[in-house]
């Protein structure tokens, strides 16, 4: 019997040697799946694939890395919508983060230690049993993971509690990265800001932030192994609210009237049109231009009542309508994003890609407008050609209006891909020349984003850049650099 040698990438056994044969995989088949993420921008094929199971071996991996010149790209829950980090086809070591997922629960100093690689699920089923909860983000729920939300979204993501508590980086305490040379360093009030301390205990070091340094980089400037976070009670009371609009001028001022007032009237606030297929199958027979879904949590029944009265008073007084149950159990679910409820809905996420940014809150409203004429009107044949479809969806946090649009789209259909990239990049010229740009620090994003970059601005990030990553061994291209 003639038996074949399997030929190996030439770093698989070093790799293994570093975190065990188990988790190194260089088969055609398992590369495919790691050459794109959820989006229809091209695939990049790695060269090998390496799955770490703690930051020591993260570190490891970079030294090996640097020693031999291949370049690292990072991988999460693949949930970037962005297209994949080009770095060097076919010899990229995708660095996976998935088996780093340990969560470290301290209730007595109100903060959770989360491996890069924990979905939010898993914190969230980490920290339920206690009574206590993280502003992780929404979703999706089963596959972004806390690093890739960190790195990869401005701010570090929008969170449960983000029309009221704002972005995610405010309950950041800290992080553990391992930098581009293989170096680990803690960030916050952590070891590496005095070595007399065990672990990360409050985000207030005296001296410079560099927790802010990796937050929204995109992994360019190392990669995240841990997040400390700050952990809050769950309220003892939960209720929800629904409201459709017939106008989006309506819809609009109800949502600017209520972020006016001076204690948060809810805990979040979302937005979406009725042309969502979604919400038009919860509406029922009632029709409209969107409908607003609205959590308001709190510690007394009396004062959740309140609040959702004001709620009522200031909504009805714009024309809305009170939603149907299932648009009223839809509130309870998406516009809170934690506890039992989501358990109840599909795991899974659709192929999709986003046009998703900051507005001011004066300028928002004609921006929104502008982004819905370039989906409507402008690729409106197109978009009927191949299938393609979006839904506007708005969430206010403090003095701007988070605005998106999310793009679906029939798969089957030849050349919907390369379609919907045209339709991407014009909306991702549409937010630049309006003074803003997406909240994805990803892929084709990052590309994007830093072509409105001053001259003085990519001096100060290059030099950081060659600084930290003397190789330019990790997300090598990323943010052009």
């Amino acid at each position: 019997m003639v038996t074949m040698a399997i030929r190996h990438h030439h770093l698989h056994d070093p790799l293994a040697a570093i975190v065990g044969s188990k988790y190194v995989a260089d088969e055609d088949f398992v590369l495919e799946t790691y050459s794109r993420d959820i989006s229809a921008f091209p695939g990049s094929m790695p060269g090998i694939i390496v799955r770490p199971g703690t930051t020591e071996e993260v570190s490891e991996i970079v030294k090996l890395a640097n020693r031999t010149g291949y370049p690292i790209v990072l991988k999460g829950g693949g949930q970037g919508g962005s297209g994949v980090t080009k770095g060097e086809p076919t010899r990229n070591i995708v660095i996976d983060t998935g088996r780093l997922d340990k969560v470290e629960v301290d209730i007595a100093n109100l903060k959770a230690t989360c491996g890069a690689g924990a979905r939010n699920s898993r914190i969230d089923d980490a920290l339920r049993p206690y009574g206590y909860y993280a502003n992780t983000v929404i979703g999706p729920y089963f596959t972004a993971t806390i690093g890739g939300v960190t790195s990869g979204i401005a701010g570090a993501g929008f969170g449960k509690n983000v029309s009221s508590v704002g972005c995610n980086w405010g309950h950041i305490l800290g992080l553990k990265v391992v930098l581009p040379t293989g170096d680990i360093i803690t960030t916050g009030a952590g070891p590496d800001s005095n070595i007399y301390r065990k672990g990360i205990e409050f985000r207030e070091v005296t001296g410079p932030d560099l927790t802010s340094l990796f937050i929204g980089s995109g992994g360019a400037l190392g990669i995240i192994t841990e997040v400390a976070i700050k952990i809050y009670p769950t309220p003892k009371y939960s209720k929800a609210a629904s409201y459709v609009f017939d106008t989006m001028e309506n819809i609009w001022a109800a949502q600017l009237k209520m972020a006016e007032s001076p204690t948060a009237l809810y805990t979040n606030l979302i937005m979406f049109e009725m042309a969502n297929h979604m919400v038009r199958a919860m509406a029922g027979d009632m029709h409209g231009y969107g409908a607003l879904f609205m959590a308001v949590e709190g510690d007394s029944e009396a004062d959740v009542d309140l609040r959702l009265k004001e709620i009522e008073k200031i909504c009805t007084g714009f024309g809305a309508t009170k939603g149907t149950p299932a648009l009223d159990h839809y509130a309870a679910t998406g516009a809170t994003g934690t506890g039992a409820f989501v358990h109840d809905v599909c795991a899974m996420s659709c192929p999709f890609m986003t046009w998703e940014s900051m507005s001011t809150r004066s300028q928002s409203l004609e921006y929104a407008k502008g982004m819905l004429d370039i989906l409507n009107n402008q690729f409106k044949e197109e978009n009927a050609k191949y299938h393609t479809s979006g839904g506007l969806y708005t969430v206010p946090i403090a003095n701007t209006m988070l605005i998106g649009i999310t793009i679906h789209w029939d798969d089957t259909v030849p050349g919907v891909e390369e379609h919907n990239r045209k339709l991407w990049k014009a909306g991702a010229d549409f937010m630049l020349k309006n003074g803003t740009f997406s909240a994805y620090a990803q892929g084709n994003h990052s590309s994007s984003i830093s072509s409105a970059w001053s001259p003085t601005y990519y001096k100060v990030m290059s030099g950081i850049k060659k600084t930290l990553d003397p190789n330019n061994i990790l997300n090598p291209g990323l943010w052009n650099l």
